[in-house]
């Protein structure tokens, strides 16, 4: 379909660069998972408020999941693609243009991000996927801690292009409860360490979405399945401390009532945040699920 409506925003750019990218990378397939803004989006498609903007793709990359033929890296660098920077791995772009201050910027980007208690290194710090580097290179997937459920916790949906309905793609997308801990993580550790990044209202307007449309009890029983997991066991309790904490702090539910303006009633906001918090608090303190509810 060579005459495709072209993107125009941010969020259609990042929609079409996941497509791509799942055509590019078909060979590794199973390894994959939809993780970021727009899995969120898909998965809270029920939620009647407004939609957020994103303009990153981002991809979970299961390293046990990966072979060692094709190369990831070569596969995109022959779509065209190339390393946004070469200070993080995992940072993919096409479609360069120059910004107003001369800066180069890609309207195609692609986040590719290991779990980090799958990638190999025992190291928080480090960025790198030990685990997959001899068959792809270096700088072909990042990692981040809060992903680990999503490996594990994701079912396939067909994704369709937001500027033109005519591309789509089929795709496994992390199912709310990786990805309540993956922003939760992914909020707590910038909180923690700035230097990481910002934290964006966006990012805690994204969790209450989450968690408005998720029962907390039946998503603690989930997450608690791999509480104890000989892989992941460590960077899930990790994740589940730090997504409680950024609910026990009101300047983040505060922050989050932002997003929406008059769109959700903040009364209910805050009942839904009050709601995780205890399970989530309960689940740091003692193991999760709250079976005293059930």
């Amino acid at each position: 379909m060579r005459d495709l409506k072209a993107p125009r925003t941010e969020i259609e750019w990042s929609r079409r660069a996941i497509i791509n990218v799942v055509g590019v990378l078909a060979a590794h397939a199973e390894s994959l998972t939809l993780v970021g803004a727009h899995a969120v989006l898909l998965r809270t498609m029920d939620l009647d408020v407004p939609r957020m903007p994103t303009g990153d793709g981002d991809l979970g990359v299961t390293p046990g999941l990966v072979g060692d033929v094709p190369s990831i890296e070569a596969l995109l660098a022959e779509a065209g693609y190339e390393h946004r920077t070469t200070a993080r791995p995992g940072l993919w772009g096409r479609e360069s243009y120059d910004e107003p201050d001369g800066t180069r910027a890609f309207r195609e980007k692609i986040d590719l991000l290991a779990p980090h208690g799958l990638s190999g290194t025992a190291s928080r710090t480090r960025r790198g996927v030990p685990a997959l580097q001899p068959a792809h290179g270096k700088l072909a997937v990042g990692n981040a801690l809060g992903l680990e459920l999503a490996a594990f916790n994701r079912s396939p949906l067909t994704i369709t292009d937001l500027a033109d309905a005519r591309l789509s793609a089929r795709v496994n997308v992390a199912e709310v409860p990786a990805l309540i801990l993956a922003k939760g993580s992914k909020i707590g550790e910038r909180l923690r360490a700035p230097r990481t990044g910002q934290v964006r209202d966006k990012d805690l307007g994204d969790l209450w979405r989450l968690m408005a449309v998720a029962d907390p009890v039946d998503t603690a029983r989930v997450i608690a399945e791999f509480a104890d997991h000989a892989e992941v066991g460590a960077d899930v309790r990790q994740s589940i401390e730090w997504t409680a904490g950024v609910l026990r702090d009101r300047v983040n539910v505060e922050r989050a009532k932002s997003t929406f303006d008059t769109f959700v009633d903040p009364a209910e906001m805050d009942h839904v945040f009050e709601l995780w918090r205890d399970t989530l608090t309960d689940c740091v303190v003692v193991p999760c699920p709250d079976e005293r509810r059930g």
